[in-house]
């Protein structure tokens, strides 16, 4: 596994741009746009309320933020090409991936002020997507037969996780608790959101979707994602608690993902306006 510890870089404070969403539909979500991008994904959220994602800049390039109390501070890998940053826990420990010089893209441990690469042994891809209070990484990586299997990292081990009759598998979330969600691929293609126990898995799709696709759960075992007719969208959000589905969808949207949610109910995501154009979101549904 190659690891570096380098100090992230934090750019100039900016004030977080606020747009109420119209009267119908979930009207107490409000947008979230990094100042002059062209995308903004907010991706999680911790119990403080400190929103972690990424944002496109006007050339193209994918940067890691914070959002704390209306403000953001930004930050790269250092030398990569492009920043995602992914999850964060109430200790405000972030996880992510980036893309190096050479195009190949590696998780990453952010903590207290240092960048750690995190690969799986024979990794050719790394996705780290989530971390738990007590420092346990859930991710995807690719091995070097192009198959994508899920990963947990906890005390520098590294787990593989493979769902039932599955062609690719993703962890994607991690609570206090331990639990875990993710998504896998069938054989016929079809995404299938996945909770997984004791090492048991346990699937679950959105009652007439074709893809549903899971993405974090809370300390309460709230379970957030988005569903849709196909892989490629466009999709709506959810949340499913105890077996019912609550759909969540940005007002004058095509295309609503939620993908975080902390204990107090608070989600954040993307949506995909009329023109076209990508804008994360927060709020309570």
């Amino acid at each position: 596994m190659s690891r570096f510890k380098a100090k992230l870089l934090l750019p100039t404070l900016l004030l977080v741009c606020w747009i109420p969403a119209s009267s119908h539909a979930q009207s107490n979500l409000v947008t979230v746009d990094v100042p002059n991008a062209k995308e903004t994904d907010c991706t999680a959220i911790n119990k403080s309320g400190v929103v972690a994602g990424y944002y496109v800049d006007s050339k193209g390039v994918n940067h890691g933020f914070a959002l704390i109390h209306t403000s953001f501070k930004f930050f790269d890998v250092p030398g990569a090409q492009a920043t995602f940053v992914y999850g964060i826990n109430d200790l405000n420990q972030a996880v992510g991936w980036y893309t190096d010089s050479a195009f190949i893209t590696h998780g990453f441990l952010y903590d207290a002020g240092k960048a750690t690469t995190l690969d799986p042994p024979g990794a050719t891809l790394t996705n780290a997507w989530s971390i738990n209070n007590s420092g346990t990484i859930v991710g995807t990586y690719v091995d070097r037969g192009g198959v994508h299997h899920g990963f947990t990292y906890s005390q520098g081990t590294y787990t593989t996780y493979n769902a039932p009759n599955a062609i690719l598998t993703a962890i994607t979330g991690i609570n206090t608790a331990g639990q875990i969600v993710g998504f896998y691929d069938d054989f016929d293609g079809n995404q299938h959101g996945f909770a997984l126990s004791n090492a048991k898995f346990s699937s679950f799709e959105y009652p007439g979707a074709t893809d549903t696709l899971a993405t974090r759960i809370n300390d309460n075992g709230k379970i957030v994602g988005y569903d849709g007719i196909d892989g490629l969208g466009p999709f709506s959000g959810y949340i499913e608690s105890g077996g019912v589905f609550t759909t969540v969808n940005f007002s004058a949207s095509l295309d609503t993902r939620v993908l975080g949610l902390n204990k107090a109910g608070i989600v954040v995501g993307r949506y995909t306006d009329l023109g076209g154009v990508v804008h994360g979101f927060m709020g309570m549904p």
